[in-house]
């Protein structure tokens, strides 16, 4: 598996670990992500077949 960074604003992220200290936010972030590209390749699938 690939490694990926991304920068979030430091007090953001201390308030939500502060606040939720029993999520894994690097599973959220990733999952998030998975949805993303999924929605992204079904869009590009839709517009390829003329459908949008």
């Amino acid at each position: 598996m690939a490694t990926f960074t991304v920068s979030v604003p430091t007090e953001l992220l201390k308030e939500a670990r502060e606040k939720f200290p029993h999520i894994n936010w690097n599973e959220v972030i990733k999952r998030g992500l998975l949805r993303r590209l999924g929605e992204l390749k079904k869009f590009r699938e839709l517009k390829e077949k003329g459908l949008l």
